[in-house]
């Protein structure tokens, strides 16, 4: 056994050695056979003359005492950063979602949102969120925000199988997540003529939800293609102004704002109907854009060529087509 020097206060002293009980080396060279080298529970019994249940044991114990630490790395949970893909498309970011086993990829999107969200938001600012079938899932990979005050973007629009209340609940859940201010926006992001959504304007609760969206820091939006399924906003316009707008070179759609794959605003008398943030508030914040449409790579150059967009968090196969597009 060795011998333990003490100093006139008790404690051992420089340069002697620390006993350590036969078990905790029993449990180290086990933990190193099973964990390391890759060795059975069988194996390990009869090298060291145990029984299988008392090797496993003794693991356990290795495990609750911090002999072993096991550490987990989910390389799904803080995505991939693509730089040469973000300096391409002339944007600040481009994450790359990966979902994990089960996991629709809009969720994965939406998580890796919510992991960007809390960094680009500072401490009372102002959060502009708008909804889509991608960022309905924001709430439930959220933590808490930072205090800061929330704006609805655009209105609710129904899509098969979901309830435009969606969009409300979301904006006031992110609200009570960031403890500040709300301005809901009571209005369907378009409505069937000029007329009524000037008259929709004038109210005072929309007015002032349109006005708030002019001090956005941090805005959450969803890029959507020009086509059936792949933007709520398709399905809302006549026959004659879906092919108006494709036939004016139309590929993608941000909050109800139609772009052309140079990236610039489609002008149309449909601009008149929407009801939402318009393009010059959004380009003074900091964008972060979820890019669900995987097959569509021209709407997501499109959105970053338009400036609306600073970051973007996409799928690898969206990520691979974007690039070959790109050339």
């Amino acid at each position: 056994m060795a011998h333990h020097g003490t100093m006139s206060d008790g404690e051992p002293q420089v340069g002697t050695e620390i006993e350590v009980p036969p078990t905790a080396l029993l449990k180290v060279q086990l933990a190193t056979g099973y964990f390391v080298d890759g060795q059975s529970k069988v194996e390990l019994a009869r090298r060291h003359g145990l029984s299988r249940f008392q090797v496993a044991r003794l693991l356990d114990e290795a495990r609750d005492e911090g002999i072993v630490r096991i550490e987990i790395v989910d390389p799904t949970a803080t995505g991939r950063t693509h730089a040469q893909l973000a300096q391409r498309l002339g944007i600040s970011s481009v994450t790359i979602a990966a979902s994990r086993p089960g996991e629709p990829m809009r969720d994965a999107v939406a998580r890796q949102v919510a992991r960007l969200l809390p960094v680009a938001l500072r401490e009372g600012g102002r959060l502009g969120v708008a909804w889509s079938r991608t960022l309905m899932h924001l709430p439930d990979h959220l933590g808490a925000l930072p205090p800061a005050d929330v704006v609805q973007l655009v209105g609710p629009l129904s899509a098969p199988g979901f309830s435009t209340a969606l969009s409300s609940a979301l904006v006031h859940t992110l609200g009570a997540r960031a403890g500040g201010r709300v301005w809901a926006l009571p209005t369907p992001l378009i409505v069937d003529s000029a007329q009524v959504a000037s008259s929709l304007r004038a109210m005072e609760e929309v007015r002032t939800a349109l006005d708030a969206a002019d001090d956005l820091d941090v805005a959450v939006v969803s890029i959507g293609a020009w086509a059936a399924g792949a933007s709520t906003l398709w399905a809302r316009l006549g026959a004659d102004e879906q092919r108006r707008a494709h036939d004016a070179g139309v590929v993608a759609e941000v909050c109800g704002i139609l772009l052309d794959g140079s990236g610039a605003v489609w002008r149309s008398a449909m601009e008149d109907r929407v009801i939402g943030v318009r393009a010059d508030q959004l380009r003074r914040a900091r964008v972060i854009a979820a890019a669900p449409a995987v097959g569509r790579p021209e709407a997501v150059v499109a959105a970053a060529r338009s400036g609306l967009v600073d970051d973007i968090v996409l799928a690898p196969e969206l990520a691979d087509q974007v690039a070959a597009l790109l050339g």
